[in-house]
């Protein structure tokens, strides 16, 4: 049976969360229940996961706005292309439902930005939540990673919970591109393809540069191929500045992903797309 997961978002400004959104519709392991939205215009974002939906003419279940502002007070960050490439996304229907409940709710969520919703839901008494996977922190280099540092406050709740996660960090997923001969093989594969190689190239154009690195993408195979990665198990603690440290401990409530096949992973990345956009 497939796993019946909620997905925890900032799509929109990298593009990265999009990728990911797509290769867990192209996932036949993974059942998407829902989607909650975070950080910023949620409004906005939630209505891009239901353009995108709309798009692929799925149905994922109900796609709730979550919270915008973060726990820790931090202002936020927000690069001024999102949705811009969507026209009438006020169109767009999105739930109104409690977006923290839903979280709660669910046995498996992965989330691939802000924590500041994953963080409420794990403090809600009787909470289903019993695996998270997730993109962030960096667990070697010392540098602070975006999900962790939009919302320090919220990840230290996270990772203080105890709810067992599986991690890929910022070492890691800096090791994978996906390039333009990849970005053409998605054009070329109908009108959600059409519609992701204009967002990639939207952020290329933002970056000044002419890949991507899939983050978010590769805490989707976490799930789905574990086989391609290394794991260490332990325990996360983070920091006030909101650097991630990683401890090794025998029945820790931690993994994280400590070596992957860079060429592999981005390889089966696109597969995963193409499944979902053929």
């Amino acid at each position: 049976m497939p796993t019946s997961l909620v997905l925890d978002t900032d799509i929109g400004t990298d593009v990265d969360d999009v990728l990911a959104l797509t290769a867990i519709l192209g996932s036949p392991e993974l059942a998407l229940t829902g989607v909650t939205t975070v950080y910023g215009d949620v409004l906005l974002r939630a209505r891009m996961v239901a353009r995108i939906a709309r798009v692929a003419g799925l149905d994922l279940g109900p796609v709730v706005p979550g919270r915008g502002e973060t726990r820790s007070g931090r202002e936020v960050f927000w690069a001024g292309h999102e949705g811009v490439l969507m026209p009438d996304l006020d169109r767009e229907a999105v739930g109104e439902g409690d977006p923290i409940g839903l979280l709660a709710g669910s046995s498996t969520v992965l989330a691939i930005g802000p924590l500041t919703n994953l963080a409420e839901a794990v403090e809600v008494e009787g909470h289903r939540i019993d695996q998270v996977f997730l993109m962030g922190g960096d667990f070697t280099s010392g540098k602070v990673e975006h999900n962790i540092k939009c919302d320090v406050a919220a990840a230290a709740v996270v990772f203080g919970s105890g709810v067992p996660a599986t991690v890929i960090g910022l070492e890691q997923t800096t090791r994978l591109r996906l390039d333009a001969s990849m970005l053409t093989e998605l054009e070329a594969a109908g009108a959600l393809g059409e519609l992701l190689g204009g967002e990639i190239r939207q952020y290329w154009a933002y970056r000044s540069q002419d890949f991507n690195v899939p983050h978010d993408p590769a805490a989707v195979l976490t799930m789905v191929e574990p086989s391609l990665f290394s794991f260490a198990t332990g325990r996360i603690v983070v920091e006030g500045d909101g650097l991630t440290r990683f401890s090794v401990e025998e029945g820790g409530p931690h993994r994280i992903v400590t070596d992957l096949d860079p060429v592999l992973v981005a390889r089966r990345i696109v597969d995963r797309m193409l499944a979902a956009i053929s």
